[in-house]
């Protein structure tokens, strides 16, 4: 196992860390905010790290960003971000995230555009019966060709999944009478709800249903395979800022521990380097020993 370099002398960033604007520094913040702007950041989530290069020419990229296409399939890289999504969630959240699965009868037709629009209503009408709810949907197509969608929905207050009560009733309901509200079977069996009960449990959902590579048939989902509401409930932990020679020492400690957790691939200096942005999947608790107070000058910003 590859230990950590011994640690350098501490960071001192060249400016006044303790202003702001109520104790009268308003220059002062500015020139912080300014400099902070050219520096490295690394942004710190319940369960991962995310690297944002400082403003440099596009000369030393290795990766280009390409035009946006029609969008064909459930890409790598779509994949990779729905997982970046779930990394970056708070991970103590008032109330547990439900898993959800809406489903058609045996008898439906893919229609492209007219299932969209009933995903779209019934996003609608579960935000009239919780106004605050956040939720990442993704579409999929099943083996006879009907689609289905899973999401993962953040109810904003408490609920309770027996049957016939508050959230799985409600969403029951609201998904019967948008897709097929003659039929009393697709009721009962149209809309599925589990409780999530940690992050381990997400990601199982999540490699298992929601971010699974499609093989065939992908063509026939109209637009966007999947997508979230805007407030998402993100919690940024801790945020620092450095100059390039920091930022390498800190990444050198993440690539470290990548290694030595099995994750070589993402410890690749290819994809892991001060040129590109990018995000390593890594624990919050597991971040306390990289010592990155002593390469780096503490966000200003309120967390």
């Amino acid at each position: 196992m590859k230990e950590f370099p011994k640690e350098k002398n501490h960071f001192t960033p060249p400016f006044d860390n303790d202003t702001s604007p109520a104790d009268g520094c308003q220059e002062k913040t500015l020139v912080n905010n300014v400099i902070q702007e050219n520096m490295n950041t690394f942004t710190l989530y319940s369960h991962c790290i995310s690297y944002k290069s400082r403003k440099r020419g596009n000369s030393g990229r290795i990766f280009k960003h390409k035009p946006r296409g029609k969008i064909t399939h459930f890409s790598k890289m779509s994949r990779f971000r729905l997982f970046e999504l779930l990394a970056k969630i708070d991970n103590n959240l008032d109330f547990q995230p439900i898993f959800a699965t809406l489903t058609y009868h045996h008898g439906h037709q893919n229609l492209k555009n007219n299932t969209k629009s009933q995903l779209h209503n019934f996003l609608v009408q579960l935000r009239n019966f919780d106004p605050d709810v956040q939720f990442i949907w993704r579409a999929e197509l099943q083996s006879r060709g009907a689609p289905h969608y899973h999401l993962i929905i953040f109810p904003s207050f408490d609920h309770d999944l027996r049957p016939g009560k508050n959230y799985e009733a409600n969403i029951s309901q609201i998904w019967h009478f948008i897709a097929d509200p003659k039929s009393y079977r697709h009721k009962e069996y149209g809309c599925k709800l589990v409780v999530i009960k940690s992050y381990l449990e997400a990601c199982s959902y999540i490699s298992k249903y929601v971010a699974k590579q499609e093989m065939n048939n992908t063509e026939s989902i109209e637009g966007k395979h999947w997508g979230c509401s805007r407030n998402l409930p993100v919690k940024v932990y801790q945020r620092w800022h450095c100059w390039d020679e920091e930022a390498k020492e800190m990444i050198s400690r993440i690539r470290i521990w990548l290694m030595n957790h099995g994750k070589e691939k993402y410890a690749d200096p290819e994809y892991l380097n001060i040129f590109n942005d990018t995000t390593a999947f890594i624990n919050l608790k597991d971040t306390e020993t990289f010592g990155f107070e002593y390469y780096s000058w503490a966000s200003l910003d309120p967390l």
